[in-house]
């Protein structure tokens, strides 16, 4: 399993923020970080977003792993 974060805006649900996360603990300081002294790059991403959470993601799905040659 890996962890990301998403958000909804007003067209989408579970929009993608951060990824990559291997632990939960990992994610949860990053959105902590957000919600409570957000660097002016998670202002940035954060922009219309709204209930922004960690999410859990299979490995399988994990597209961003994905290896390209």
């Amino acid at each position: 399993m890996e962890y990301i974060i998403v958000g909804d805006s007003e067209k989408y649900k579970g929009c993608l923020l951060y990824c990559g996360f291997k632990e939960k603990e990992q994610a949860e300081r990053v959105l902590n970080r957000m919600l409570n002294n957000p660097t002016r790059g998670d202002e940035q991403i954060m922009r219309g977003k709204s209930n922004i959470r960690v999410q859990e993601v299979a490995s399988k799905d994990c597209w961003w792993n994905d290896k390209y040659d």
